[in-house]
């Protein structure tokens, strides 16, 4: 809608326009003629020209952004005045109907199947083919079910116009019942539009899903990388807009911001498989029972005492039990009195969440200060930065030494060391060969207070 700008309202107002015509141009001929059949398209053009301006105002509303009152936008207004216009229609074929069969079997006044007639019929039929044809293919680019329920209507309004030239036609040719029966094929043809409009319209305003939009919504969330489960997905038509909200399960230790990104993530694909959808994502936790590093983790986020949990070591023991060894982080200013009530509260939660473990083993640590001061004494320092480097280069595992750098803490050397491995070694094998250079430099260089080796490729 917002890319054809006021063309789809245009559209709507030239179609009132045109049809006001209409009723007038049928409703003349019909009371000069004594046409039933004209008289009663006369009142069914006048309904057509009410439910016009239902579809005027409707996608003037749509058009309006959602506000305070309408989070959801006004799209709901065309849905309405779709069936509003089905319901007009329904009216409609009821009482033409009744006229045209009360005229069968009790008679009625004398038909008059004067040319000029024909003429306003003929003319009235090729302008609802144009209108028609507009009116449907504006209201296709624009997703506008009200343009569409009055391309319908005017498609009706064809068929209907052609029962009542034939009716015409048979009263020319002596059948004088022949008007009675157009009307009665009229109300027919436009009782069948109306019951199919309101229904459509219907389905839509009780929040009926729109035909294969959740199966194609699912199958592109599935797609998505980091999402475990699609535990429920909705969708729902607004106007020219579908409304839709997805629950999805991933890891229970995602971090917030990488949540945010997957929420991205989610939302794209549903976009590039329903390009008119707007969508809402909620995130939610899924346990895996076998991944019980995980499940750890997840506990101590939930008992939130710790503030950092890291060197996690589940052990099986021979009689089926666990025996859990981890390292949690805590203010370095706490009291250790605190620091162990802090302790136990999360050795409770990880009971809770492990029945199996007998034997829990919490390391405490003080957290680090958020920032350090140091000096970066490298090339001051440059005769014990080249010793380092032959260190670290004499390991058998070693390619080169990349880096070396020197920082000054207090009067404390910390060393900071990258070495380059083979590209095919494994993490695990990795992070062996740092831990071997770690006490290698601190045997060989005595002065230097604390190292950090990172292997790379």
């Amino acid at each position: 809608m917002r890319v054809l700008g006021r063309r789809p309202e245009l559209v709507a107002l030239a179609s009132v326009v045109i049809g006001a015509a209409i009723v007038i141009g049928k409703l003349t001929v019909g009371l000069l003629t004594g046409s039933l059949g004209i008289i009663s398209e006369a009142v069914h053009s006048l309904l057509d020209l009410a439910a016009s301006g239902f579809t005027l105002v409707a996608v003037r509303t749509a058009r309006k952004p959602a506000d305070k009152e309408h989070p959801y936008g006004h799209g709901r207004a065309e849905n309405l005045a779709a069936f509003a216009e089905g319901v007009l229609l329904l009216i409609t074929a009821a009482g033409i109907a009744y006229q045209a069969v009360h005229r069968l079997t009790a008679g009625g006044a004398a038909v008059n199947a004067a040319g000029y007639a024909f003429v306003l019929l003929v003319v009235t039929l090729l302008i609802e083919l144009g209108r028609a044809a507009v009116l449907r293919r504006v209201g296709r680019e624009a997703g506008s079910d009200a343009l569409l329920a009055d391309a319908t209507n005017r498609w009706s309004d064809v068929l209907a116009t052609i029962g009542v030239l034939a009716g015409l036609a048979g009263v020319r040719m002596g059948l004088a019942w022949a008007d009675s029966v157009a009307a009665l094929l009229v109300a027919v043809i436009i009782a069948r539009a109306a019951a199919v409009l309101a229904w459509r319209s219907g389905d839509i305003l009780i929040d009926r899903a729109p035909a294969d939009a959740e199966p194609k919504l699912r199958a592109a969330i599935e797609g998505v990388n980091g999402v475990r489960e699609v535990r429920s997905v909705r969708v729902r038509r607004s106007g020219p807009n579908l409304l839709g909200d997805a629950s999805i399960a991933t890891a229970r230790m995602l971090p917030l911001e990488a949540a945010g990104g997957l929420v991205d993530d989610v939302k794209q694909a549903a976009r590039a498989a329903l390009p008119e959808l707007e969508l809402t994502v909620l995130v939610e936790g899924q346990s895996q029972p076998s991944d019980l590093v995980e499940r750890i983790h997840a506990a101590a986020a939930r008992n939130g005492g710790v503030r950092d949990l890291h060197n996690v070591t589940v052990e099986r023991e021979s009689d089926g039990s666990l025996h859990l060894t981890m390292h949690a982080k805590l203010p370095g200013d706490m009291t250790l009195a605190a620091a162990s009530q802090a302790s136990s509260r999360l050795e409770k939660t990880l009971r809770t969440e492990l029945p199996d473990a007998t034997r829990i083993d919490i390391h405490l640590e003080p957290m680090e200060p958020v920032v350090v001061r140091g000096e970066d004494v490298t090339q001051r320092r440059a005769q014990l930065a080249e010793r380092m480097r032959e260190v670290v280069e004499s390991h058998p595992a070693v390619k080169r030494c990349v880096d070396v750098e020197l920082s000054d803490r207090h009067n404390r050397i910390h060393a900071h060391v990258v070495a380059e491995l083979a590209g095919d070694v494994s993490l695990e094998q990795a992070h062996q060969v740092e831990t071997e250079l770690e006490e290698r430099i601190r045997r060989a260089l005595p002065e230097v207070h604390e190292v950090t080796a990172r292997a790379t490729a």
